[in-house]
């Protein structure tokens, strides 16, 4: 009997420390700096991805190689319709810096996003001619075409989160803050006839301020990678200023200015990995992030087309949208 205790015994100290819950990753016996301990059933990270003494600041920039395209931006058209001639928009840098700060048990991060807008295109007539959409349509046939449009796109996301580790591979974060943004455009026009040539001078100006909410997801793959989604839409308050002048040699000039309110959406969906050491004795951790971005802007071209002779004969351009989408190589240092 006293052989059966002794074995039971063994067996349940064994198994009490094959089942047992893993020393907690929060407890340190590194002296320079005291953590707070989680209780025995709080999940977390994979203890050898944490750092030893966090300050608990962060620090990224990313390179943006942004595909840009702005719908409504048609300026010349086949008189045969077989052919439009339409804004290309091709890949263009940008820059994201953000900073945050975590502060058990809320994270508040601000990030800062510029892209650049630039692009040239030229139509050719066809055999039955050419005609300029941003003309009015008695202006008659045209030899040529350009056009040019040059911008900038900053916007400004401050954002408080709070993260649950659901599991010790899986974060769930979900975010809510403030977005304020300005897009301003410049789009001119080039229409040529027969030793003329005809100028159109547009401004298609926009900012906005409101709240916006997302989602960012993590899964853990090693001690090194992981795997990260996230989403983000705002409803943005904005101002509009829009101005649009023709000068051209025949009667058909014209001159447009307005300034109106609208509440305009946008969103934008991320996904890629992350691969992470960690330096100076844990207390320094780099994180590489390589992923693919797309972002959707609704109603941002709010520029006319003359519909008559008529000065007061206006209409906003169909198929609005700015859109972005490319590649983000970010590099982020953790304290």
């Amino acid at each position: 009997m006293k052989f059966f205790f002794f074995i039971v015994s063994v067996l349940s100290i064994v198994l009490s420390q094959a089942f047992s819950i893993e020393k907690d990753p929060g407890i340190s016996n590194d002296a320079c700096c005291e953590k707070d301990q989680l209780g025995p059933f709080a999940f977390a990270y994979p203890k050898d991805t944490s750092l030893e003494c966090p300050k608990n600041f962060s620090l990224s920039a990313s390179f943006l190689w942004m595909a840009f395209y702005e719908e409504g931006l048609e300026y010349a058209i086949n008189v045969d319709g077989i052919t439009s001639q339409k804004e290309k928009l091709e890949f263009k840098p940008g820059f994201r810096v953000c900073f945050g700060f975590d502060k058990h048990p809320f994270s508040v991060s601000a990030s800062w996003t510029y892209i650049r807008i630039k692009d040239d295109d030229i139509a050719t007539p066809g055999t039955d001619g050419l005609l300029g959409l941003f003309l009015p349509p008695e202006t008659g046939s045209l030899t040529g075409a350009s056009s040019r449009i040059s911008g900038d796109f900053t916007t400004l996301d401050m954002n408080i989160s709070k993260q649950y580790h659901v599991s010790r591979y899986y974060i769930s974060n979900p975010k809510v803050g403030i977005q304020v943004a300005w897009v301003d455009q410049d789009y001119h026009l080039r229409y040529y006839t027969i030793n003329r040539k005809h100028n159109v001078y547009n401004k298609n100006d926009f900012w906005g301020v409101g709240l916006e909410t997302g989602y960012d997801a993590e899964f853990v793959m090693g001690k090194n990678f992981t795997l990260y989604a996230n989403i983000l839409s705002a409803l943005l308050f904005s101002k509009f200023d829009i101005s649009q002048i023709a000068q051209t040699l025949t009667i058909y000039n014209y001159q447009l200015s307005e300034s109106f309110y609208k509440v305009i959406p946008n969103a934008k969906i991320g996904l890629g990995f992350t691969f992470s050491r960690m330096f100076d004795k844990k207390t320094v951790k780099a994180k590489l992030k390589v992923g693919y971005e797309f972002q959707q802007w609704w109603s941002l071209n709010q520029l006319r087309r003359s519909m008559d002779t008529d000065p007061s004969a206006f209409k906003v351009v169909s198929r609005n949208d700015l859109t972005f989408n490319g590649l983000v190589v970010s590099l982020n240092i953790d304290i």
